[in-house]
C-alpha cells in the first residue's frame, strides 16, 4: 500500500488546468464575413425565409495573448437594426426540484460543448481593427488643448443581460443580440465585432449563427437562430435534436434517452 501512496498524491496534486487551454486548429481563429444582407420584417416574420438567411461561421483558437473573432458589417435601412448572435451550444441550469409539478432539467448541462463570443458595434468609420487578419475595437482618442488624452469609446451596443436588465454580455452558448437605431443613416457601414471569449474545450472550434434584421430585438432567445453548432460547416450530430428538446422545454426526456448529448453518462 505504501507503494501505492506516491501515486496516489501525485495524481491528486495534478492540477495543471492544461485541459482547459484551447489548441489550435485548421479553423482560422480570425474570419471576415463580409457584408450581411439587413433581412426585412416580412422576410424575418416567415420562419422558413429567416432560416435560409442566417449566416452560419467558425472560428479557431488564437495563438496565446491574440484576439479571435468574427467581424462583418451592414448598411442603415433608416431604421432600427436589430444584430443577433447565437453561439455553440446551449445552455441550461440544472433543476433540483420540480417546477409546477413538472420535472425540468434535471440533466446537468454539458459544459464542454460550450463557447461565447461578446458582439461590439460601430460605425465603420471608426473601427479600429484589420477585418480578417487582426480584431480590434471602437475607441477613439481626444487631446485637449492642455495636452491631455482621453479615450472615447464609439461602441453603439448598449446591451442588457440575457437574465437580467443590468448592462453585461450574455454567458457561454448563450444568445447576444444589440439594437441599433440607424435613422438618418441609410447606406452608411456598420461593422460588427463578434470576440471569442470561450472556445468549447471539446475541440476548441465554436460555431456560431449570426442575423441582422429590421426591427426590434424582441423575444429574442436561444431558439431565434438554429443549429448554430457547426462542425467544419456541416450541422453536428444530434444537435438538432437537442436544440429541439430545449425549446420545447422537454430535457429529461431527451437526455434520458440521448444522455451522451448531456452532462451524464
Amino acid at each position: 500500500m505504501n507503494r501505492l501512496l506516491p501515486l496516489v498524491l501525485l495524481a491528486a496534486c495534478d492540477r495543471s488546468g492544461t485541459y482547459l487551454v484551447p489548441v489550435q486548429t485548421d479553423i482560422p481563429p480570425v474570419v471576415e464575413l463580409g457584408e450581411l444582407y439587413v433581412i426585412t420584417p416580412d422576410e424575418w416574420d416567415d420562419q422558413g425565409t429567416r432560416e435560409s438567411l442566417v449566416t452560419y461561421a467558425e472560428v479557431g483558437a488564437p495563438e496565446p495573448g491574440a484576439r479571435g473573432g468574427a467581424t462583418f458589417t451592414f448598411l442603415g435601412v433608416d431604421d432600427e437594426v436589430c444584430v443577433v448572435m447565437d453561439p455553440e451550444a446551449v445552455f441550461w441550469n440544472e433543476s433540483v426540484a420540480y417546477q409546477g409539478g413538472v420535472e425540468s432539467y434535471t440533466w446537468s448541462d454539458n459544459y464542454l460543448d460550450d463557447g461565447d463570443l461578446d458582439m461590439s458595434i460601430g460605425l465603420s468609420a471608426n473601427y479600429t481593427g484589420s477585418p480578417g487578419i487582426a480584431l480590434c475595437d471602437f475607441d477613439g482618442q481626444y487631446t485637449d488643448s492642455l495636452g491631455h488624452t482621453a479615450i472615447i469609446e464609439y461602441d453603439l451596443c448598449e446591451m442588457v443581460g440575457y437574465y437580467s436588465q443590468t448592462p453585461a454580455h450574455a454567458g457561454r452558448a448563450t444568445v447576444e443580440s444589440c439594437e441599433i437605431d440607424t435613422s438618418g443613416r441609410a447606406g452608411i457601414e456598420y461593422t460588427v465585432v463578434l470576440r471569442t471569449f470561450s472556445l468549447p474545450m471539446d475541440d476548441s472550434i465554436l460555431g456560431f449563427g449570426v442575423a441582422v434584421y429590421q426591427g426590434s430585438c424582441e423575444n429574442i432567445d436561444e431558439c431565434t437562430i438554429p443549429r448554430e453548432a457547426r462542425n467544419h460547416g456541416d450541422e453536428m450530430d444530434g444537435f438538432a435534436g437537442l436544440e429541439q428538446a430545449y425549446c420545447a422545454n422537454e430535457m429529461s426526456t431527451y437526455c434520458a434517452d440521448n444522455p451522451e448529448m448531456c452532462g451524464g453518462e
